[in-house]
């Protein structure tokens, strides 16, 4: 993350505004980005920094080193007095991200470098849009330390993965590599490792393009349809269209594209 306009929040978390969009990279590198209390508040202080302004259109996770995250810091857990409580306590904070992530209005994407395991990978899930470096390995890993997952890992895996082969990855510790995790839909978009962040920021810039409202109200219908019976659904869709049509941009984009097609013609 050399360019841009950095600052730091926190020495294991840095932040990055590039144009309209917040990068919040987790910075362990030397532990492969595990989360303890300090990295898991301030990443999430940061996230709600990041949907709070109004300047950020969309919001970029991202992982320095040679991995997105480990999960949770077992070093620091085991070194613990009470390490229930501290797995509680990162538990807590987790499930706060997660929802914060999901009710934002803001797209948010996970740039997942080679590894993302245990809570990583439960963030990465969680996140809107998904894209890694080739040769990417995506890991349970709760149950290789017997523990039964968190950060709603247990709820979004079996939705993207399937149950039969959310249960193998879970059970077994089996990895899920790039081919698999592509043919699941779990990411579609595979770069170089020198070349994620450069790729990532150009999607996150697409998805900005869009009007906030429009993208804020794309991602409240796709998930909101999965517990939404079709006629209901489809009122919520025609009232949302409509309103994205009376947005400024809507006029603006349209004259756009008419435009694109005459000098095609």
């Amino acid at each position: 993350m050399e360019r841009g306009e950095q600052r730091m929040s926190q020495e294991i978390v840095l932040t990055e505004t590039r144009g309209p969009v917040s990068w919040i990279i987790f910075n362990r590198p030397e532990v492969y980005n595990a989360f303890n209390l300090d990295l898991a508040k301030g990443a999430f202080s940061a996230l709600v920094r990041a949907v709070d302004d109004p300047a950020t259109r969309v919001i970029v996770f991202a992982g320095a080193g040679k991995s997105f995250s480990v999960g949770a810091d077992v070093t620091e857990v085991t070194a613990a007095p009470d390490p229930t409580r501290i797995i509680g306590e990162l538990a807590t904070i987790a499930h706060r991200a997660i929802v914060e992530v999901r009710q934002s209005p803001k797209p948010v994407l996970a740039a997942v470098n080679r590894l993302a395991a245990g809570y990583g990978l439960a963030l990465a899930l969680a996140s809107d849009v998904r894209v890694a470096t080739e040769r990417v390995r995506l890991r349970y890993a709760y149950s290789t330390i017997g523990l039964t997952g968190d950060g709603g890992i247990n709820w979004t895996l079996p939705r993207m993965a399937g149950t039969a082969r959310a249960l193998e990855v879970a059970l077994l510790g089996e990895d899920i590599h790039e081919r698999e995790a592509e043919k699941m839909g779990i990411i579609t978009k595979f770069f170089p490792e020198d070349r994620l962040i450069d790729e990532t920021q150009a999607i996150a810039e697409r998805i900005a393009a869009i009007p906030a409202k429009t993208a804020s109200a794309i991602k409240r219908m796709v998930y909101g349809s999965a517990g939404m019976d079709l006629l209901v659904h489809l009122s919520v869709e025609h009232a949302a269209l409509l309103e994205a049509t009376t947005a400024p941009e809507f006029g603006i984009m349209l004259d756009r594209l008419l435009a694109g097609f005459s000098k095609k013609g």
